[in-house]
């Protein structure tokens, strides 16, 4: 089964998201999809959800959606306003299980998190460049405390 590429339309608010729509990779599933990329501006959806949407008549942009099955996964956004080097930190989070998708062209950076991943090793790594001047969001964050 293939991917294929599936619009969301954003809401903007005070400049942000830089862009109205995200295309994200996904699979049908009986009549729903199943997201197979991390978002980098879609808040409530991560890697391996499966939802329930009716793209648009007009512009077959994605409006609403509803999660249907939660697949465990989390995303941290990255956000890198400084220029900070971020070789070692990609390399990092793909060793500790993490897919790393980049957007150069706004600085940011989709963390998928997989549900087995050890957190204690996640947060060091996180604190460290953190502390060198890079951002984080969490915009769907499902590991247990």
């Amino acid at each position: 089964m293939s991917a294929e590429k599936v619009m969301f339309a954003l809401d903007i608010e005070n400049g942000w998201p830089p862009v109205s729509a995200e295309g994200a990779w996904c699979k049908r599933i009986n009549g729903n999809y199943k997201l197979v990329n991390a978002p980098f501006f879609i808040p409530d959806l991560a890697y391996g959800d499966i939802f329930s949407a009716i793209p648009d008549e007009v512009n077959e942009h994605i409006f609403e959606f509803e999660v249907i099955k939660e697949s465990g996964h989390s995303v941290i956004w990255v956000m890198n306003n400084n220029d900070i080097d971020t070789t070692f930190f990609i390399d990092m989070l793909k060793k500790l299980g993490c897919k790393v998708e980049t957007l150069n062209q706004f600085s940011l950076m989709s963390v998928d998190v997989p549900p087995e991943l050890d957190l204690d090793a996640l947060d060091p790594l996180l604190d460290l460049h953190e502390k060198q001047g890079l951002e984080y969001a969490f915009p769907v964050w499902r590991h247990g405390d």
